[in-house]
């Protein structure tokens, strides 16, 4: 069960200039073979034509950059991690990750309060899920073709994922349906929530729903978001509360 919820994910990533060519994960993204193939009409790499690119980055690459951001991030004692418990990850650049696990059927509403500078640009992963070479079925493909029909035939088992932004449905969620190129993880460092050896690396490839919206005005925002995998009896109920400070940080 718990194998399956760090792979099925609902989060909240917030993402702001990534200027820097140093930072590891677009590092590892611009040497990513994003030349793939568009698996059907329901999948669109680069996102609703007004958000088809941010900082330089489709929809599909931001797939890419988190899921080599979350694998990049230890275990902390206590059982901690964004694909377990969720919370706040990240934040060089005004770049905050935020996650939401998806959890039992049934399970209480999870709450995850977010604090961010103006200006802070958001990308809202609402489900999202990954296959890679290293890892064991069902999240296992040996080359791009497979590493796409297995993140895709994962991503289809999501019923009716169905964020809202203060209170307002996000319409026509389809067209926010998208896929990563194949991309790169790891080196894993030690305790990694893949259980993998240390110094693990893999090639790789993520589907999801994904939105990319502008930064919030100051004060409190809300983002809900739902979605159930019935075959797993599985589902996302999680409502992150974002505060944006004023540019005097009160």
């Amino acid at each position: 069960m718990r194998h399956t919820c760090a792979r099925l994910l609902a989060v909240v990533a917030f993402a702001g200039l990534l200027s820097s060519p140093a930072n590891p994960a677009l590092s590892a993204l611009a040497h990513a073979d994003s030349s793939g193939r568009e698996r059907d009409d329901r999948v669109d790499r680069k996102g609703p034509p007004t958000l088809a690119k941010h900082l330089g980055l489709t929809a599909g690459d931001w797939a890419a950059v988190w899921w080599q951001a979350v694998f990049a991030t230890a275990v902390e004692p206590g059982n901690h991690h964004p694909l377990i418990d969720g919370g706040a990850f990240g934040g060089a650049n005004r770049t905050v990750f935020v996650g939401g696990p998806v959890l039992p059927g049934g399970s209480p509403r999870v709450t995850i309060p977010v604090t961010v500078s103006p200006g802070t640009h958001l990308v809202v992963p609402v489900i999202t899920v990954e296959c890679s070479v290293a890892e064991p079925a069902p999240f296992h493909g040996e080359d791009e073709a497979e590493l796409r029909a297995c993140a895709n035939g994962l991503l289809d088992l999501v019923v009716d994922p169905s964020p809202s932004i203060d209170g307002r449905l996000v319409k026509d969620l389809r067209a926010h349906r998208v896929e990563s190129p194949l991309f790169r993880y790891g080196p894993l460092t030690e305790g990694n929530v893949l259980g993998l050896p240390a110094g693990t690396q893999s090639d790789s490839v993520a589907a999801g729903y994904f939105l990319v919206l502008p930064p919030f005005s100051a004060g409190v925002h809300r983002i809900d978001l739902r979605a159930t995998v019935p075959s797993f009896d599985l589902a996302v109920d999680a409502e992150i509360i974002v505060k944006v400070e004023s540019k005097r940080g009160k």
